[in-house]
């Protein structure tokens, strides 16, 4: 059966957003941040259910990931079968395949029913957060919202295709595979409407879509779809249109990576200025990130100015990060995987791997001991050293 629910109109902008401080009390979304599960441990992938409140309308289930699921299952946190990426709040998020090459691959999507019945006339404020998988081939638009007056339930697989209007943005994709990206919209109801519905709802040949490259330090082979994890989904009443926004933020400020300001002393010697190179990560990051590549190429061309340069890494971890170990055992290794990373990224940039070793410390040895989020985003690094 199919039950067509009404459209919903999204703003999805081109740069990182603020995150609004999740407010439970006034979303209609019971369980918008995933963080309530019910029923047996989560283990394999589909397991949206184990979210309460959530389901998916067709017999493709979404999936729900967790810091709690077992390391070595494929719905852990942060690494699992999509990448790797960790929760915007709490220790869960969910993930639906948008597009995928020739439609191939069924999509999935996300339902819940909204705490309250929609009044006619009055505004609602739509907002939700999405990431793009490591292992997505394929970036796409059409990331859309709605919300209907029934239940949509379809006994098969197959794509829920509906003649969708977003203004401006049929050819917006997001192709960050770093950064959560926020999404709202502002709904008039025509009354009664009680359903939110997310996933694409185009056509597949009408959804815009591009190909991506995987992260430096991701050896796992990219799939041929667009798949994007989702998190702190919410809807709630307002007044007036303009208190629907997403505020943009600075990337290295919403992401709490730490960025350097300056430069390293020009007059210093090749040797000198690669002793001077850190590199930074996000909370449970082992990939190297994109934010650092300007770092990484002025460390490749010191190394190619002295070919005599030898290097040991050193990653490090904070104190949130350490204290994790205790139940994600996959962590201990966070530190040496960190500097591993950086080192991929020098050989892949043509630095002789025979010249590079690589060692990791965990938190032993703190540069900022304040435990605030941009003191311990300088402890998750990777600092170079001079080796003979």
């Amino acid at each position: 059966m199919r039950i067509i629910p009404l459209t919903i109109s999204l703003a999805l902008a081109g740069g990182s957003f603020a995150q609004d401080k999740f407010d439970h009390d006034r979303n209609w979304v019971a369980n918008g941040d995933f963080e309530t599960v019910e029923g047996k441990k989560l283990k394999r992938a589909g397991g949206i259910a184990y979210a309460t409140g959530w389901e998916s309308p067709t017999k493709k289930n979404a999936d729900l990931f967790s810091e709690n699921a077992p390391v070595e299952s494929n719905v852990s946190s942060p690494k699992n079968l999509a990448g790797e990426q960790t929760a915007l709040s709490g220790t869960n998020y969910a993930g639906i395949r948008i597009w995928s090459y020739q439609n191939k691959e069924p999509r999935t999507y996300l339902q819940t029913r909204l705490a309250k019945q929609m009044k006619k006339d009055s505004l609602y404020c739509v907002k939700y957060y999405v990431s793009l998988g490591d292992l997505s081939k394929y970036a796409a638009g059409e990331i859309g919202a709605y919300i209907g007056k029934q239940r949509v339930e379809k006994d098969d697989e197959s794509s829920l295709t509906y003649d969708v209007k977003v203004p401006n943005l049929r050819t917006d994709i997001y192709a960050d595979m770093f950064s959560w990206q926020g999404v709202c919209g502002v709904y008039q109801a025509s009354g009664t409407e009680q359903y939110l519905v997310i996933g694409n709802f185009a056509a597949n040949e009408k959804t815009p879509n591009s190909k991506t490259k995987r992260p430096r330090g991701e050896s796992r082979p990219q799939v041929f779809s667009a798949y994007y994890y989702v998190d702190n989904v919410e809807l709630y009443p307002i007044k007036n249109r303009g208190e629907c926004t997403c505020e943009q933020l600075d990337k290295a400020e919403s992401e709490f990576i730490f960025s350097r300001k300056g430069v390293i002393n020009a007059n210093l010697k090749p040797a000198e200025k690669v002793d001077a190179q850190v590199f930074y990560f996000k909370r449970f990051q082992r990939s190297f990130d994109t934010s650092m590549e300007s770092w990484l190429s002025d460390m490749v061309a010191h190394m190619k100015e002295d070919a005599s340069i030898k290097v040991k890494l050193v990653g490090h971890m904070d104190a949130t990060e350490v204290e994790r170990t205790r139940v994600r055992p996959d962590l201990l290794t966070l530190a040496k995987e960190r500097a591993e990373s950086v080192k991929d990224a020098l050989v892949e940039a043509g630095i002789d791997a025979g010249r590079i070793t690589v060692d990791g410390k965990a938190g032993d040895d703190p540069v900022d001991t304040s435990g605030t989020d941009v003191g311990m985003s300088k402890n998750r690094r990777v600092e170079v050293e001079l080796a003979k």
